[in-house]
């Protein structure tokens, strides 16, 4: 998490990313309650806590109570929240709750989308729903929150689970024994889920939240339905599956190739599977493209998955406009991005498109035909301009937009 500090009279007040996404266990019996992970509530010994990051899984636990949270990437984003007696452990927990709490956002900013929101309880599923009717692109699709325990409650409202003037460190839910049930329109919008459970001597308690998005109320419907246990099995499955084996293959060439840079951990192979999922990070809108940046991050695929730098050389290409540069980033399916002054995105795509040709022999490739987009030019004056583009009428091949993006990348430099 990037952190800087501001200094203020007398204090240094760190500055930080907040998040939107927080877990909680509360013993009933003593009042306590704490995070399974380091933030937003912390124990004692956080900042002794081990976390292991490997592929796509983040696994934490702490060392005074044997209660550990396992993030997983599958069909939507699933939490494994895990309570085990422990050697370490003084006393069972008789009785606890467990609490899962994120924010809904839909749109670019919280801000302007929250009077938007409108969370609802599917009687079928028992999942909270929430939706963004206004949004201009996504008005139909419905997110879900749920939890694979019957014996939950709920609330939409983030005021209530908060508190007035609260903070996800000490939340007001924590002093109550269950959350009303509120949802609706007009709320500053969330999803919390409280669920009871208990820990004998001996025993092991799990309870899996799962988070993400259907195409509308049926398809969301759907994938709230499935248990957490089979999307967990689906999720480890597609992991060790997909990303297992590219990650591999890459890394196998590396050993081959340049076993220096090689490392138990897979080395550079950390940032390859952003490549694969086509998403920005860093200073990029959040899961825009980034036809700079993933056009680097691709290359790293050339000897593990061919196919899916191809696809990318033909993607980035359809982002280019008649005069020959790019756009910076985008946001499928619509493609509205920035239009940018930024002379480095012309390097890019003839530099991957002829690494990849040279590797294997698609000259192929270079014929498939590309259409431009076309837009407004930027001011001289200006950085940048956030719009939609037109489909172009005008059409070249894959080797004459590589061309065109040459000569354009020589006059700016």
């Amino acid at each position: 998490m990037p952190t800087s500090s501001v200094s203020r009279p007398g204090a240094t007040i760190p500055v930080s990313d907040s998040s939107g996404e927080a877990f909680y266990i509360r013993d009933e019996e003593r009042g306590h309650f704490w995070s399974p992970t380091p933030l937003p509530s912390p124990r004692g010994d956080a900042l002794r806590q081990p976390a292991r990051i490997r592929l796509q899984r983040l696994r934490a636990h702490g060392t005074r109570h044997p209660l550990r949270a396992v993030g997983l990437r599958g069909p939507g984003r699933i939490r494994q929240v895990r309570g085990a007696e422990s050697a370490k452990r003084v006393r069972p927990i008789p009785q606890a709750l467990g609490h899962g709490y994120v924010e809904w956002v839909l749109g670019d900013l919280r801000p302007k989308s929250a009077m938007h929101v409108i969370t609802e309880v599917d009687p079928g599923s028992g999942a909270l729903f929430a939706r963004n009717p206004y949004h201009t692109e996504f008005g139909g699709r419905v997110a879900f929150f749920n939890v694979d325990d019957a014996a939950r409650t709920l609330s939409g409202d983030r005021t209530e689970f908060i508190g007035r003037n609260g903070a996800l460190r000490s939340p007001a839910a924590m002093t109550r024994s269950r959350l009303s049930g509120k949802v609706g329109a007009g709320l500053d919008p969330c999803a919390a889920i409280q669920v009871p459970f208990e820990i004998a001597d001996g025993q092991e308690r799990e309870f899996i939240f799962t988070l993400g998005a259907g195409r509308d109320a049926e398809d969301a419907r759907n994938l709230a339905y499935r248990s957490g246990d089979l999307l967990l099995r689906e999720a480890r499955s597609k992991r060790s599956g997909s990303i297992g084996s590219t990650l591999s293959a890459h890394c196998r060439w590396k050993h081959r190739t340049r076993p220096s840079m090689c490392s138990p951990t897979g080395g550079s192979c950390t940032r390859l599977w952003r490549a694969v999922s086509g998403r920005g990070a860093g200073p990029t809108s959040r899961w825009a493209f980034g036809f700079r940046d993933q056009l680097q991050d691709v290359m790293a695929l050339i000897h593990a998955e061919p196919h899916l730098v191809r696809e990318h050389l033909l993607r980035c290409a359809g982002r280019q406009f008649l005069e020959g540069d790019v756009q910076h980033w985008w946001h499928p399916p619509s493609g509205r991005g920035v239009r940018t002054h930024c002379s480095d995105d012309y390097l890019w795509l003839p530099l991957a498109a002829s690494r990849y040709v040279l590797k294997h022999g698609d000259t192929g490739v270079m014929e498939e035909p590309i259409h431009f987009i076309e837009g407004r030019p930027v001011d001289a004056e200006k950085d940048s301009y956030y719009d939609l583009p037109g489909r172009s009428e005008e059409s070249a091949s894959l080797y004459e937009t590589l061309c065109a993006s040459h000569h354009e990348g020589l006059q700016a430099g």
